[in-house]
């Protein structure tokens, strides 16, 4: 379908259509999509973002962890908004309503929803978050993989950086401000994980807790997690389209991460130590590797010379921490390695 084709079908659609128009169209600006339909006559993707609301995201998020757990039911959260706001084309997902998922969930049942299956970090296998999974899966199908990609990242690192249950998700779920009740109705402690990974902060959260993974608590504490990622995904995508996503959350790795960065990364060199990929924390699964290294190992295949120990070599010590620091803070705006190779 040619995109003048496309343009005058909206213009005999219903007045839901046309509203979702200037969204498709903004979108396919931040990040260009194959223009017209597919083979099947539905729009390719991006299909457009318009503004939404971050606290009707977040109460939205909590009902859908109840109803559709962690992935399922953040994606909801995000597209159901889109389809109400935008309409076209986000009509054509299969999404139940809000009421039928208060109904759902106050009858104790689930509903099939896309993203279902990344529960528990992936059907129980406990890899990425699962609410992170589902978020990232509306805001790439929204903006598509460029600004997506950006949105997406800093997601990621908030969350790394975030102590969880937040502070607005205790208060909602003790007062009961949600749109439904929960398993648990009293404040959680707040623990920050360092990671992404559902094994590391379901695990970490219990030990510093005491309270056991299959506990109503810990349930609890991923429907408030739920419910914290959907709203900041909406924050994040609503500071992406005006253009200001680094003010509203500049992109910084850890400083143990930038360092790492400065020889292991996404290239082509491996005995520069280039066999490594990735943003994620660095020392919150190698802190042992990473003591060891700084202390002992020598850097030759490194620099290309043998000049010693990282605690040996005060100037390249400096030269790595300015380095690092500067990957902290700049990578945000310049990418890096594993964004500028694709795979």
């Amino acid at each position: 379908m040619k995109r003048r084709e496309f343009f005058k079908g909206l213009l005999a659609a219903p007045a839901v259509g046309l509203i979702g128009y200037p969204a498709l169209a903004l979108a396919e600006e931040a990040a260009p999509a194959s223009a017209g339909a597919s083979p099947s006559g539905v729009p390719r993707l991006p299909w457009g973002y318009k503004e939404l609301d971050p606290m009707e995201a977040f109460k939205r998020g909590y009902l859908g962890y109840f109803v559709d757990e962690c992935a399922g039911g953040c994606a909801w959260a995000i597209l159901s908004l889109l389809r109400e706001t935008i309409g076209y084309p986000y009509t054509l997902l299969p999404l139940p309503t809000f009421e039928e998922m208060v109904a759902a969930r106050k009858a104790h049942k689930h509903i099939p929803v896309p993203m279902k299956y990344g529960a528990g970090g992936i059907e129980g296998y406990a890899t990425i978050c699962g609410a992170l999974n589902g978020a990232a899966f509306a805001i790439d199908w929204a903006l598509g993989p460029h600004l997506g990609k950006k949105v997406i990242r800093r997601l990621f690192r908030w969350y790394e950086t975030t102590a969880f249950p937040t502070a607005l998700a205790n208060e909602y779920a003790t007062e009961g401000k949600f749109p439904v009740k929960g398993k648990y109705n009293k404040p959680l402690p707040s623990v920050k994980c360092d990671s992404v990974l559902c094994h590391v902060v379901v695990s970490k959260w219990c030990t510093v807790t005491g309270y056991a993974s299959g506990s109503k608590q810990r349930s609890e504490r991923c429907g408030r997690i739920t419910a914290a990622v959907a709203k900041k995904a909406v924050e994040l995508m609503n500071a992406a389209i005006k253009g200001e996503l680094e003010k509203a959350f500049p992109f910084k790795l850890s400083h143990e991460t930038a360092s790492c960065r400065t020889c292991h990364f996404k290239g082509k060199h491996y005995e520069q130590g280039q066999f490594a990929r990735g943003f994620i924390a660095c020392e919150t699964c190698h802190v042992k590797d990473i003591n060891a290294h700084v202390k002992a190992a020598p850097i030759p295949k490194a620099f290309g010379a043998n000049i010693g120990t990282w605690m040996g070599i005060a100037a390249v010590g400096t030269a790595v921490g300015i380095g690092a620091h500067l990957i902290a803070t700049n990578i945000g705006r310049k990418g890096g390695n594993d964004e500028e190779n694709n795979g």
